[in-house]
C-alpha cells in the first residue's frame, strides 16, 4: 500500500543535501521483502528488497555516497542516536518518533499472525470424534426417536404399509421419517395418513426449521471454531503461547491488548519456534511473515492478515538531520512514479 502524495511534491526537484563529502552508513536488518540479505560472489553480503531498492534510487538521484551495515533490530535506533550509523531502514512508531526523526513513509504495514498450518482433513476428523460433536449427535438421535415413536403410535394401525405394526420395525420407520422430514429431503416413501399423524407432521416441520438452524450453528462451531479450522483472531491469542519482537509496533499492540508474549530477535527465529512447536503464534507485519513463510518455511505455516494497520515503513534519521527534507521530496517523487507499483508486485508475497 502506497501513501498518497500531491503533484506539487512530486514535481519539485529536491536540493542535494550536504553530507560533508563523507560516506553515509545505512543500517538495515534482514526483514524480507523490505531488506533481503544474500551472499555475494566476493564473500560479503548483497542486499535487495523494497526498502533497499528505494534507498538506492533516492541516493542515486541525490548523489549520496553510502555503504550498508547490518544491525540488530533492537539496537538500530540506539546506534543511530550514538552516531554509529546515519540512516536506518525501520518502521515508524510513536516511541521511536520521540527518539529520532522519520522520513515520508513508503509502505503501510498491517498486523499478521503466523500459526502452524492445520491439516484440514485431520482437523475435521478430530472434530467429528470430539465429545461435543458426539453429544450433539446423541441429542439429535433422541429427538428423532421420540418424534418417530409418536408418529408410529398414531399411524401403525391405519398406515401399516408405511409404519410397520412391529414396534422395533415401526419405530425405525418413524425415526427415518422424522429424519428426512427434518432435513426437508422428504423422499416420499413414508407419509402419515391419519389426522393425528398429519398434525404431528406439520408441527414437526415447523419445529425442525428452527432446530436445523440451531444444529447448523452448533456443528459449525465444533468443526470450525473449536478445532481451529477458522483463521485465528487477535482475541484468541490470550490463551496461546505468543511470540513477537520487542519494541516493535506488533509488540506495542500486544501490550495494549494485554497479551503476554515471548520476545525473539528476528521474525525468522519466531517462525522457527512455531515450526518446532515451542510457541503457538507469532505476531509481526503480515508482509514479512508471508515472505519468510514462502521462501524459508515452504509455506508450512499459515499467516493471517488481521487488517489492523500498525506501522509505516520509512527511513529513520537523527533528530534535525539535514538529509530529511531532501529525502522526503525524493521519496514522494519515487513512489508517485508508475514503476513503483510494478516494483512492489515483484517483491510482495502471495496471500496465505
Amino acid at each position: 500500500m502506497t501513501i498518497a502524495q500531491t503533484p506539487e511534491a512530486a514535481e519539485t526537484a529536491p536540493a542535494t543535501p550536504s553530507t560533508g563529502d563523507r560516506t553515509l552508513i545505512v543500517g538495515l536488518s534482514p526483514v524480507p521483502p523490505f531488506a533481503i540479505k544474500s551472499s555475494s560472489a566476493q564473500g560479503g553480503s548483497d542486499w535487495d528488497g523494497i526498502g533497499v531498492h528505494l534507498w538506492r534510487e533516492v541516493a542515486h538521484e541525490l548523489d549520496l555516497d553510502y555503504e550498508w551495515r547490518e544491525v540488530q533490530p533492537n539496537d538500530a535506533i540506539a546506534q543511530l542516536n550514538t552516531g554509529d550509523i546515519d540512516v536506518v531502514l525501520a518502521t515508524a512508531t510513536a516511541p521511536r518518533e520521540q527518539q529520532v526523526d522519520f522520513t515520508q513513509s513508503y509502505f503501510a504495514a498491517t498486523l499478521g499472525i503466523a500459526t502452524l498450518r492445520q491439516q484440514q482433513v485431520w482437523s475435521v476428523v478430530k472434530a467429528v470424534l470430539s465429545p461435543r460433536f458426539l453429544r450433539i449427535c446423541l441429542w439429535l438421535s433422541l429427538v428423532l426417536v421420540v418424534v418417530g415413536f409418536l408418529c408410529w403410535l398414531l399411524e401403525h394401525r391405519a398406515n401399516e404399509d408405511m409404519f410397520n405394526k412391529s414396534p422395533r420395525q415401526g419405530i425405525w420407520d418413524g425415526f427415518w421419517w422424522a429424519g428426512v422430514t427434518m432435513t426437508t429431503i422428504g423422499y416420499g416413501d413414508k407419509a402419515p395418513k391419519t389426522l393425528g399423524g398429519r398434525i404431528l407432521a406439520l408441527l414437526w416441520m415447523l419445529v425442525a426449521m428452527g432446530l436445523t438452524a440451531s444444529l447448523t450453528a452448533s456443528i459449525t462451531s465444533v468443526l470450525v471454531l473449536d478445532q481451529g479450522i477458522q483463521p485465528i483472531q487477535v482475541q484468541q491469542l490470550q490463551a496461546k503461547q505468543v511470540g513477537s519482537i520487542a519494541d516493535t509496533t506488533a509488540a506495542n499492540y500486544l501490550q495494549q491488548e494485554q497479551i503476554q508474549f515471548q520476545s525473539f530477535s528476528t521474525p525468522e527465529a519466531g517462525l522457527q519456534a512455531i515450526d518446532e512447536g515451542r510457541i503457538d503464534a507469532f505476531v509481526y507485519g503480515t508482509v514479512p511473515l508471508r515472505t519468510l513463510n514462502q521462501d524459508t518455511f515452504q509455506s508450512r505455516l499459515q499467516v493471517e492478515d488481521t487488517g489492523i494497520q500498525v506501522s509505516q515503513y520509512a527511513f529513520a534519521l537523527p533528530t534535525n538531520s539535514p538529509l530529511r527534507k531532501a529525502l522526503n521530496q525524493q521519496i514522494l517523487q519515487e513512489i508517485s512514479e508508475s514503476g513503483w507499483q510494478s516494483m512492489l508486485q515483484r517483491y510482495l508475497p502471495d496471500s496465505g
